[in-house]
């Protein structure tokens, strides 16, 4: 990562440095807007270490971004991140062995392990059935089922295209084709969706801890407080 420092214009415009400011922003309103939790109950110095911890996190994967693009050549790295980490998350809520009690007792996080625990428990298997593909709060087997359709039809529409036909006015009788993708898929407006996403839940989730009867901010997002997730979303 090689940034000119010519001028204070030139290094806080780099994208480099300008990614970590913005970190430090969005680090700074997570924690202060009690995402980890409320700050009067962690404390400054837990904040603030909190704070350098994102900040480091993202420093991090600045630099492997950096060293994945320029240093080998294998393309962008934050699309390979991107990647990995939905990946990550489709195989840890389709099989996660952990459990998390939502208030009717313990369930196992993954859908595909609580799909056959229900199963083997429960004896009326058609409300097993019915528990496992629709349970809420947690992740389901329709929503893995959706997420693989998607998957699906999006690789089977990325394959459409269309070639138009191309004549040359300089030479006559040279023809070619244009091919025209009909569907165009890419990692930014994942990004932006995320980011967008993200931004929404802060200030919807700051706003209700903080005027939580107001009928604008209810409109917004209606949230509770539990143990595990600490803020969770009732209604959007």
């Amino acid at each position: 990562m090689y940034v000119s420092l010519s001028t204070p214009y030139a290094l806080i415009s780099s994208p480099p440095v300008f990614a970590l400011l913005i970190s430090l922003g969005q680090a700074t309103v997570y924690v202060l807007t009690g995402l980890y939790g409320q700050p009067r109950d962690l404390g400054a110095g837990v904040c603030l270490l909190l704070i350098i911890q994102l900040v480091a996190a993202a420093l991090i994967v600045i630099l492997l971004d950096e060293l994945l693009q320029k240093g080998y050549g294998l393309g962008s790295g934050i699309s390979l991140f991107i990647a990995t980490n939905i990946c990550e998350s489709i195989v840890w809520k389709a099989f996660s062995p952990t459990t998390i009690n939502t208030g009717r007792g313990p369930e196992f996080e993954g859908a595909i392990i609580s799909l056959f625990h229900l199963l083997f428990t429960w004896n009326d298997k058609g409300r097993a059935l019915r528990e496992a593909f629709w349970r809420e709060r947690l992740p389901n087997v329709m929503n893995l089922i959706a997420t693989l359709a998607v998957f699906a039809v999006v690789i089977y529409l990325q394959g459409f295209r269309i070639e138009i036909p191309v004549k040359s006015n300089r030479f006559r009788g040279q023809r070619g084709s244009y091919p025209v993708k009909l569907f165009y898929t890419s990692n930014m407006p994942i990004m932006l969706e995320s980011a967008l996403t993200s931004h929404i839940y802060i200030v919807s989730q700051m706003l209700f801890s903080r005027f939580p009867d107001y009928f604008l901010v209810k409109l917004l997002g209606v949230w509770e407080v539990n143990i595990v997730t600490h803020h969770h979303p009732l209604s959007f």
